[in-house]
């Protein structure tokens, strides 16, 4: 085995991990395991995808689920309850339970010390709440890309919002 050079660990010790990386690894995490909870699987019809990623053009962090559904499964309603059951499984252990996203946010976002609230923008978990979006999707299976039916919905919303409204497809300007 070759030993490790020094300017790679070099490197990554001096490299910082911001707030907003640490909080959407974190997020991730999070949304993971309620997936995994939930019990809901890659199936006949596709893969699960779940993650997080940043929308630069309008600043949000989205947390995200995407599940392939049949054509008779793939409705708003099936969306909105995919999405109610994921918030109330991410919000069901903070204090006030699912009036507690801005608490929620701002535990994960925040550094795992104590402290580090010095120069935070405030209201912090309120900013916070307006800053992340979950977002469920129930696409079309790939089997069934060229067949009939509905095309992929989506819904969305803050984590404070009891419903999530639908998303709809973007469309070039014009």
């Amino acid at each position: 085995m070759q030993p490790v050079d020094p300017a790679l660990t070099a490197f990554l010790s001096n490299t910082p991990v911001t707030l907003m990386d640490w909080g959407m690894l974190r997020l991730d995490r999070e949304v993971r395991q309620a997936v995994a909870a939930l019990e809901i699987k890659d199936g006949r019809d596709g893969p699960v995808k779940v993650g997080t990623s940043y929308r630069p053009f309008d600043r949000r962090v989205l947390a995200y689920l995407s599940v392939p559904m049949t054509a008779r499964e793939r409705n708003l309603s099936r969306c909105r309850d995919l999405y109610g059951l994921l918030r109330e499984h991410l919000l069901a252990g903070a204090p006030g339970g699912l009036s507690a996203a801005g608490w929620y946010l701002q535990r994960i976002f925040a550094p795992d010390g104590r402290g580090g609230g010095n120069g935070r923008p405030e209201p912090f978990g309120d900013m916070l709440v307006n800053m992340v979006l979950l977002e469920v999707t129930l696409r079309v299976p790939e089997a069934d890309a060229f067949a009939a039916g509905p095309p992929k919905v989506t819904c969305a919303g803050r984590l404070d919002q009891e419903e999530a409204v639908e998303v709809q497809p973007w469309r070039p300007p014009g």
